[in-house]
């Protein structure tokens, strides 16, 4: 990591939300460990809820989950001007081409694929996050 993305990583907040505890300790573990300030929550309502206070630079979002989807969640996010300009990436195990049109419909960034491989999170993390200042 270079000394501008280490700044970066520094001062960016993430959020993971995935219903499943394995997968979210994953992911929040690879994006401490690139330097990224992490939160994880298991639902969309606790989601929903931490964005208000923390105000996080960017979410990972699990499309399936048990109370909101992220579709759902991506959407309420896009249509708030306080959260607005927050960068959703949505992670998905299926393959069903369909994802990423309705991923562009409610305003994600992108959609990662499930498994995950960590290069590819903090590339476009960091992505998301825009150039080093």
């Amino acid at each position: 990591m270079t000394v501008r993305e280490n700044a970066r990583a520094t001062a960016s907040r993430i959020l993971v939300v995935d219903d499943e505890a394995l997968v979210r300790n994953m992911l929040c573990d690879a994006l401490a460990a690139a330097g990224y300030a992490v939160s994880g929550v298991a639902s969309g309502e606790e989601a929903m809820r931490v964005v208000q206070t923390e105000r996080p630079a960017c979410i990972l979002l699990d499309i399936m989950m048990p109370d909101l989807d992220g579709y759902d969640i991506c959407a309420a996010l896009k249509a708030d001007p306080q959260t607005a300009a927050i960068p959703v990436l949505l992670v998905s195990a299926t393959t069903d081409p369909r994802v990423l049109d309705q991923a562009k419909r409610v305003g994600a960034a992108t959609v990662l694929r499930k498994p995950i491989r960590m290069d590819e999170l903090r590339r476009v993390v960091a992505h998301a996050l825009g150039p080093a200042v």
